[in-house]
């Protein structure tokens, strides 16, 4: 009896040992993937040189434990541009705010890294372009401007241009352009995010009424234009190179 006492003692504990074990739940851990908000990968940013840009990453949960936390951290970053906060740590589907602030940044393109953390989890590296670009981009087109004209109706010519201030940032008035004569004005819309620029169809003065797109540098401007009249009397497309 005293053996059979141990073996059934014996036999208890071994079936709750399995029983314990086989009850156990083994922790997966979080699987996720980041990447800009409303978008499918982390796109490059452009921020202005002196200001704030506000960049939305979002944290996408896809499967595993659903009570780990992910954490972003950001490096990278030039001496003269900071972010704030520069981690986040929560529960994804999330959405983190990162704020990058400028005082006069250096215009260049950087390098930058979001290196995600999650329990039990190899970290994650996500990387972007994050160019410095002027808060009003018009500004470096300021002043004299070397025109040169290559026209299908009337041909080459060569003349000087003024860059003025418009009072609305990303937007020029150039004078004199084209050639056309000072009494002419066209208002240039520039895009600081790709470069390119815009001249909605406009009477400009002088008999000139003309529409355009192009792009542009801090020292000059490629334009493309179609001109249904000009100060001759005839319609035109033309191609204007600026140069300061």
């Amino acid at each position: 009896m005293k053996k059979l006492g141990l073996l059934v003692i014996t036999l208890f504990v071994v079936t709750c040992v399995v029983i314990i074990s086989c009850d156990k739940q083994i922790k997966i851990p979080v699987s996720y993937t980041v990447v800009t908000n409303h978008a499918n990968a982390v796109n490059d940013i452009f921020i202005p040189d002196s200001g704030q840009f506000d960049m939305q990453i979002l944290v996408k949960f896809l499967s595993g434990y659903t009570q780990d936390k992910v954490t972003l951290k950001i490096s990278g970053l030039p001496a003269d541009i900071s972010v704030t906060p520069d981690s986040f740590s929560a529960i994804p589907t999330n959405v983190d705010d990162f704020v990058f602030s400028t005082n006069h940044a250096a215009h260049n393109t950087y390098r930058v890294t979001i290196t995600g953390y999650a329990p039990d989890e190899t970290p994650q590296t996500y990387s972007f372009n994050l160019t410095v670009i002027p808060a009003d981009c018009a500004t470096s087109l300021l002043g004299s401007l070397s025109g040169h004209n290559a026209c299908a109706v009337t041909g080459s010519t060569s003349y000087t241009s003024t860059g003025v201030a418009s009072g609305t940032a990303n937007t020029l008035i150039v004078n004199n352009f084209a050639g056309y004569g000072t009494a002419t004005n066209a208002t240039i819309v520039l895009n600081c995010d790709n470069d390119s620029l815009s001249i909605p169809n406009q009477n400009i003065g002088n008999g000139a009424v003309l529409r355009g797109t192009g792009t542009f540098t801090a020292t000059g401007m490629t334009i493309y234009y179609v001109a249904s009249s000009t100060p001759t009397g005839v319609a035109d497309s033309c191609t204007v190179t600026y140069s300061k």
